[in-house]
């Protein structure tokens, strides 16, 4: 009995140090939301950053869990492992709506990111404008240029009237530290679209999002087997009888 127990505590206390690291990995819903402030104008609704934001909660969550549950691990069976499972339910609510909710906006982030075009349209090379910051910002840090291909620049109204035959400086390739974003030598411009690049990225955090949500949903179930299996296997208690005064 005392062996069952042992293996069922060690059982436990791996499942909560899996829960540590989903933890910490929720915790890199964050990327999302700090993708949103600078990025804000590219999408159409607050609603997509509600998986990353619930991914931050929950990994909060989790590691809190994950540090009572390897708490209780050790310990005798009561209602501190009652508690424990509570907390789990709360941690199983959390994820799968993050897992339905990434779900559902990897499947119309053409939509979300809707106003991209827009928002290169209103370009006007002023860095202090809004549009033109989070345009050049994006350029940069994805390494594309207009939102197909640089030819998408031909078409804005900051192009037509301009008297050159150029593309923001964003656009230049960071190889070729002569570029000056001219059309006249277009091997020294990034040639993808910040669309596709963008879609990408953010399928990537949604894919880990939701890959994450499945391991924390199995480890869960690893963790309430391993509580039941405790609660059942409980020492017989000791029992003596009162001397009669």
């Amino acid at each position: 009995m005392a062996a069952l127990r042992r293996v069922f505590g060690i059982f436990l206390k791996i499942a909560c140090l899996l829960l540590l690291l989903a933890g910490v990995t929720g915790l890199a819903g964050s990327f999302l939301l700090h993708k949103y402030r600078v990025y804000s104008l590219f999408f159409s609704s607050f609603y997509i950053i509600l998986p990353a934001l619930l991914a931050v909660i929950g990994g909060v969550v989790l590691l809190i869990s994950g540090c009572f549950g390897c708490l209780v691990s050790n310990k005798k069976p009561s209602c501190l492992h009652g508690l424990f499972v509570y907390i789990l339910i709360i941690v199983f609510c959390i994820v799968g709506t993050t897992a339905a909710l990434a779900y559902s906006h990897k499947r119309k982030l053409d939509v979300d990111l809707a106003p991209l075009k827009d928002v290169f349209q209103n370009y006007s090379g002023n860095s202090q404008d809004p549009d033109t910051k989070a345009v050049d910002a994006l350029q940069r840090e994805l390494r594309c240029c207009g939102v197909n291909n640089y030819t998408d620049w031909l078409e804005t109204p900051w192009f037509n009237h301009s008297s050159k035959d150029e593309v923001p400086l964003s656009c230049c390739n960071k190889t070729f530290h002569y570029c000056n974003g001219t059309l006249h030598f277009p091997g020294l411009i990034n040639n993808e679209g910040c669309q596709v690049k963008l879609e990408k990225k953010l399928l990537l955090v949604v894919d880990s999002i939701m890959i994450t949500s499945l391991v924390v949903f199995f480890v869960m179930v690893m963790s309430w087997i391993a509580v039941a299996q405790l609660m059942r296997h409980q020492p017989p208690q000791e029992y003596r009888i009162l001397d009669k005064e």
